[in-house]
This record gives structure tokens, C-alpha cells and sequence, in this order.
């Protein structure tokens, strides 16, 4: 038998926004590659371990995508291989909750090729099979309790047994601190032969869990986010009597190139140094890009101190520049909220104007003013943004029109 483990193909992905089409065209464009490689190989069972789409809400021409694609894979290897492939589909996170999600939209009776998991039918049976597909839970612990443990021990022994997850699995991946997540030590204890994990979005070798069973993670099928660096694609698998599987990596080249480029300082500078390191940054990829096949995007994080101004005075106009003699640089997207303002040279605590005495020719309208100013200055040094000094709108709202209330009902000057 010849297995294919797909996870995490995201189709509908439209992050960065700025360039939400092409983003839409390289997930797709990955997931038909994928099918591409699967009809070549004429493999009998496709496994799809979740976040099959991006959201829950989709555009019905995507769906469709997706349902004509799967129908691709089933009629071709028919006729290329003879072979009735099965695809089993689990829930990722994205695809929406137990109740209502987007894999409702592929479902059809007609389509006998296509096995979709949820929680009324979480158990798969063929005469070669047992596989026991368990979606996306926040609450890993009662999944593993109360779902996992007692199903897995159900299943029969007579046939081949898999489980396929979405879900980090401690031992596997790099799990992020206090993130929800299976442990191999837990999954080793369940009587299976194989594990296949989505969820995690870069690629594993395969492993072995302590009652010998092997677990696969193939990782997203394209780039999903800035500072992605591992190989994306999926594994293929074939198992054969008496002998070990045989495991191979099928490449899926991403369509675009991906950047995250981190600028550090750890001295204080002016704007126009950050101006020269980011449009260094920028035209080096732009030039990278130039040398290649490939259209990209690029992120540039800016971290450290300004010496004097503010992070809108780095002039970055140079950057339209840069795009439009190089139309393979799509999107370009700088980070200056790490960047910290300079120093002030003197507080407000330390403030030397006499209010009071500044204001007197104001006379019985003077503590007012002063009252006012000093509201403003607390204002300021609770809601300031970090990156303009300057307040929000919605914190300048109150403020404006509480001074306006209070000059309308005096007159200055003038007649009476």
C-alpha cells in the first residue's frame, strides 16, 4: 500500500492582505502540485490531517477548487492505475469547530471516495484499515482521556492501525510554552503502527514512539508565514509484508520567496541610518529576486534606539522606487514598533514653567487651565503611543471637547 500524509495546505490564505491574491494562488497552486505528484505516484490512500482551508467562510469558487481537485486525484489514478484511492480528511483549528465547519462544503454522497471525520463518525474501517481520525481540540487532555485512549484501544488488530491528528505533539515538535499538546509518550502507549500529525508547519523525519509505531509530520504544504525556512511538500509511505515502510519526501517548491530580515542596533541612531539599513535590506532582496525565478516579499523587523526624531521621519518613499523597477517584488512591509524614541532631556516632572503666574492674565479662568493641563499631561503619559508620542483619537476626543465646554461659556476681550 502506498500512502500520501498531506496537513496544515491552508487553501483560501490571504495573509499579507496587501498581496492576498497571490497568496491565494500559491496555496492552490501548491495543493494541485501535490495532487500532481500523488496521480504520478498512484498511491492508494490519502491522508489529510487537517486546516484543509484557511477560515471557516470561504469564497464557494475555492471550495469548489478543492472538491475538483480531490475529484482529480480519485478519477486519474483510476485511470493511470487501476486503484480506487481513499482520502480521509480530519478538522484542523481553521477549518472551523466540531459543529460547523468548512469540510461540510466537500462533503457528497456520490463522492464514496472521500472520508471525512467528525464527531459522529470518528472511526474508518477497509479491509486493509483501522484508522481512528480525531480533530482539532483546544482540551488535549480530556481529547486524549475521554476520546483517544479508549477509541484507539478499540481498534482492531487484524488491520493496519493509524491515527491521524491535528495537534502539536511534545517529543516531535517544537512546542511553544503553555500551548495545548499530546506527548509521544502518551500516543506511545496506544496499540497503533502509525501516527500522522498536522497542526505543526514544518516538516519531521519520521520517528518511532515506544511501542514502535511510527509518527509522520509533513508540515504546511506552502510558506506560511515570514521566517519559514523549512522545505515544504509531504511524505509519501509504502508499506510492504514483512518488511520495513519505505519513507520518501516530495518536494513542493513554494511559488514565492518569503523574507523576514530582523534589523538590530544596539546604539542609539538617527532616522537617516535606519532609512540606508532598510533600503540596504530591501534592494538586496530585490536584486536576489532579480537573479531568480521567483516574485517575493519581504519583512523587515527594525529594533533599537533613535537618537533624535521619530520612527515617521525614516523616509521610506525610496521603496516605491525600488517595486517599480523590479515587478517581482510584490510587497514590502517595514516594523518600526520595536524601535524605541530618544531619550528626553528633561520630564515633565521637572517641568519649570509657572503656570499659574504664565496664565494670570486669565484670571478666575487660570485654575481651569491648569486643571486642564494637567489632565493632559497624565493623559499623555498613560496613552501615549510609543511610536508617535501623540495620543489616539479616542483619548483626544474627551479631552477637546471638554476645553471647548469650558471656553464657550467664557468671553475674552472685547465687548460683554
Amino acid at each position: 500500500m502506498k500512502f500520501a500524509i498531506l496537513a496544515d495546505t491552508h487553501i483560501g490564505r490571504t495573509i499579507p492582505l496587501a498581496v492576498g491574491q497571490h497568496r491565494v494562488q500559491a496555496f492552490s497552486k501548491a495543493f494541485s502540485h501535490a495532487v500532481d505528484a500523488m496521480i504520478e505516484e498512484g498511491v492508494d490512500y490519502l491522508f489529510l490531517c487537517g486546516d484543509l482551508f484557511e477560515r471557516r467562510t470561504l469564497r464557494p469558487h475555492l471550495v469548489f477548487f478543492v472538491h475538483d481537485e480531490l475529484y482529480r486525484l480519485a478519477t486519474e489514478t483510476m485511470s493511470r492505475h487501476g486503484k480506487h484511492v481513499q482520502i480521509l480528511v480530519i478538522r484542523g483549528n481553521h477549518d472551523g469547530s466540531p459543529g460547523s465547519n468548512t469540510l461540510d462544503y466537500i462533503k457528497h454522497p456520490l463522492a464514496r471516495y472521500l472520508f471525512v471525520f467528525d464527531e459522529e463518525k470518528r472511526i474508518y474501517t477497509d479491509p486493509n484499515l483501522v484508522v481512528l481520525g480525531i480533530g482539532h481540540y483546544d482540551q488535549v487532555d480530556r481529547a486524549f482521556s475521554e476520546i483517544v485512549k479508549p477509541l484507539a484501544r478499540e481498534l482492531s488488530p487484524d488491520r493496519t492501525r493509524i491515527l491521524i491528528l491535528h495537534a502539536f505533539i511534545l517529543g516531535q515538535h517544537n512546542v511553544p510554552a503553555d500551548t495545548p499538546a499530546y506527548s509521544a509518550d502518551q500516543l506511545g502507549e496506544l496499540p497503533l503502527d502509525y501516527v500522522f500529525a498536522g497542526h505543526y508547519h514544518k516538516a519531521c523525519q519520521p520517528s518511532r514512539l515506544k511501542s514502535g509505531a511510527w509518527m509522520l509530520t509533513p508540515g504546511s504544504l506552502e510558506i506560511y508565514d515570514f521566517g519559514e525556512e523549512s522545505e515544504k511538500g509531504f511524505w509519501l509511505l509504502e508499506t510492504r509484508a514483512e518488511h520495513e515502510p519505505q519513507f520518501t519526501w516530495v518536494k513542493i517548491e513554494p511559488m514565492h520567496t518569503m523574507r523576514r530580515v530582523e534589523l538590530r542596533s544596539k546604539l542609539r541612531n538617527p532616522p537617516e541610518w535606519y532609512r540606508e539599513q532598510i533600503l540596504r535590506a530591501v534592494r538586496d532582496f530585490s536584486s536576489e529576486l532579480g537573479s531568480s525565478d521567483k516574485s517575493g516579499y519581504i519583512r523587515i523587523v527594525v529594533s533599537g534606539g533613535l537618537s533624535e526624531g521619530f520612527p515617521s521621519d525614516i523616509d521610506l518613499s525610496e521603496i516605491d522606487r525600488i517595486r517599480a523597477a523590479n515587478r517581482g517584488l510584490l510587497h514590502v512591509d517595514v516594523d518600526t514598533i520595536e524601535l524605541e524614541l530618544p531619550i528626553l532631556s528633561a520630564s515633565f516632572e521637572h517641568e519649570q514653567v509657572d503656570l499659574p503666574m504664565f496664565f494670570k492674565d486669565f484670571n478666575d479662568f487660570t485654575p481651569e487651565i491648569t486643571e486642564m493641563h494637567s489632565r493632559v499631561r497624565e493623559s499623555l503619559e498613560e496613552n501615549a503611543s510609543v511610536q508617535t508620542g501623540l495620543l489616539s483619537p479616542s483619548h483626544r476626543a474627551p479631552l477637546i471637547e471638554d476645553w471647548l465646554r469650558r471656553f464657550r461659556t467664557r468671553r475674552f476681550g472685547g465687548p460683554k
